[in-house]
């Protein structure tokens, strides 16, 4: 756009120029012409320009050069002031365009100047984060180096502490070592009892009595020595007591009833002789021949009896057989006493599924009797006699080690 203007008025301007230089060309070539005579008034008069017309033309000689052409009529006055009004507006223009050339520079050197302006102080600000960057890590090596010192210091504090802890141990060990001995004997004596009868017999109560007398023990040697194994005996106590306790006597006593309750039992098949109404009565005949016929009477009735079942037949047991029978039911109860006692479950439970089997076959379930031996049978059948007790030899272990280090 700028230049567009810059040429039109560079135009204008050789415009206006060439009138300028066209009228000494004109002033040039009128130069030459014949002069005509004038009035006084300035204009040709009227006999000149007749003669002129009437006179011809001389003809010019052959080595005279042909004439110039005539000149241009000279501008009009109007025309000069046309040309004049546009080399004004074309002068106007071409200033307009170079003051407006001139103020696009200027701007242009402005945001130069405010474009530099913000990229030093950029620059100034990118050095001032460098330098406090730089700060920054000082310090923070500074800290890092103080944190390592401190650490260093703590560690060794550390250690002299652990040296005065070991140093006061050994020296509580040194005062108490003739008083220490025998207490510690007997804190290993009963936890080896604990382990022992909870191990071998079986029997928790003892166990737990050891372990807290042993524990009662190390409470009043108040040694910092023996805090590890004091911490393991009240583990153990807790494992202990977290077993279900078994009734082992108890389940001894119940089968030892139920062994004595088997004899007299009704068998199926059994021939036992019903009491007759003179016998339940226990009055005697008045004379003697009365008695005589009564005793006939009961033997005779003892000879045959009916009876009505609906069952099949079951055969007959003779009288010794009854009495083998009793006893082997027996003797399985027993022998499940014993298995309980002895902590043998495989034997408990072969000798109370004997019995169970012996009742339910040969002796009336119906009877509320025999009912309730073989409800017992199966209520001790579902208890654990072998219930898994924890390790306690944890403590003994340590105070053995203890020991080994004084």
């Amino acid at each position: 756009m700028n230049d567009s203007r810059t040429d039109q008025t560079r135009d204008g301007a050789a415009d206006a120029a060439a009138p300028t230089d066209a009228a000494p060309e004109a002033a040039s070539t009128t130069a030459p012409e014949e002069t005509v005579p004038e009035t006084a008034t300035g204009t040709p008069g009227p006999d000149a320009s007749a003669a002129t017309a009437d006179t011809p033309p001389a003809e010019p000689p052959a080595d005279t050069p042909p004439p110039p052409p005539p000149p241009a009529a000279p501008p009009t006055p109007q025309r000069g002031r046309g040309l004049g009004v546009l080399a004004l507006l074309l002068a106007l223009a071409a200033a307009g365009g170079t003051g407006y050339l001139y103020w696009l520079l200027q701007q242009d050197r402005t945001a130069q100047e405010s474009a530099a302006a913000r990229e030093a102080a950029a620059r100034r600000s990118l050095d001032e984060l460098r330098a406090d960057l730089q700060v920054a890590r000082e310090r923070i090596r500074e800290v890092e180096a103080t944190q390592t010192e401190r650490r260093q210091a703590v560690a060794g504090l550390e250690d002299e502490l652990r040296e005065v802890r070991n140093r006061l141990a050994a020296a509580a060990r040194e005062e108490a070592s003739a008083e220490r001995a025998p207490s510690l004997a007997e804190i290993e004596f009963l936890l080896l009892l604990a382990d022992r009868e909870l191990r071998l017999a079986g029997n928790p109560r003892v166990a737990l009595a050891a372990l807290r007398e042993a524990d009662d023990r190390i409470a009043r040697l108040d040694d910092p020595a023996l805090a590890g194994v004091r911490a393991a005996v009240n583990d153990e106590i807790a494992a202990v007591e977290a077993v279900a306790q078994v009734d082992i006597a108890g389940i001894a006593l119940r089968l030892d009833s139920l062994a004595g309750r088997i004899e007299g039992l009704p068998l199926r098949g059994a021939l036992t002789p019903e009491p007759t109404g003179a016998a339940s009565s226990g009055a005697e005949p008045a004379s003697g021949w009365d008695r005589f016929v009564s005793r006939v009477r009961d033997a005779a009735t003892g000879l045959f009896r009916l009876r009505r079942s609906d069952a099949p037949a079951t055969p007959l047991l003779a009288p010794d057989e009854a009495f083998f029978l009793y006893r082997n039911v027996e003797l399985d109860l027993k022998s499940a006493r014993l298995a309980v006692l002895a902590g043998d479950a495989a034997n408990y439970t072969a000798g109370l599924g004997a019995a169970r089997a012996a009742l339910a076959e040969y002796f009336q379930d119906e009877d509320p009797a025999v009912a309730a031996v073989i409800e017992a049978i199966d209520a001790l059948q579902q208890r654990d006699i072998t219930p898994r007790w924890p390790a306690i030899s944890r403590s003994v272990e340590l105070l053995r080690e203890l020991g080994n280090g004084a």
